[in-house]
């Protein structure tokens, strides 16, 4: 109760929104490196593509994970019109309809407890979570030294 106190989950309806993004299977131990390759990667290729901005952050999504702890994840940026796709860049979305949605302030590697709180919260708010889940990264904040980031977990009446 107290992840959920700290950081007050909702139910926030989304829209389908464009991302440029790389598919990666990923452990949880690897993801720090493989998320900050795969976006290094994709705003290289956005910068050298066009006209794709205002970016409206870097996303995270994870659309499974199997027996073993691998995820399924698309790894990109989220661009202000669909993105066409080059070489292992592709276009892609993230889920709209309805989401338990947490922002998490503070480290990245910190961010675990604001996914419990989400997890937590469901029930609670009589949703059911489908297993897609997906991290928007804001703007890095000079004077905090954070940069916000928010966590949503797709979500079905039930």
């Amino acid at each position: 109760m107290a992840l959920e106190a700290t950081y007050a989950p909702v139910i926030a309806t989304v829209t389908a929104q464009p991302i440029a993004a790389v598919a990666a299977r990923v452990r949880a131990d690897q993801m720090g490196q493989v998320v900050f390759g795969a976006l290094e990667r994709v705003h290289a290729a956005l910068r050298a593509g066009g006209a794709y901005s205002p970016y409206w952050g870097d996303v995270v999504l994870c659309e499974g994970e199997d027996d073993d702890g691998v995820m399924e994840l698309r790894i990109g940026v989220g661009v202000a019109r669909p993105f066409p796709g080059l070489g292992a860049i592709a276009p892609w979305n993230t889920p709209g309809g309805e989401a338990v949605q947490v922002t998490h302030r503070g480290a990245w590697s910190e961010r675990l407890s604001a996914h419990q709180a989400a997890r937590d919260a469901a029930a609670r708010l009589g949703r059911r979570l489908t297993g897609v889940h997906w991290e928007v990264h804001g703007a890095f904040d000079l004077a905090a030294r954070t940069r916000p980031t928010d966590i949503f977990y797709e979500a079905v009446h039930g």
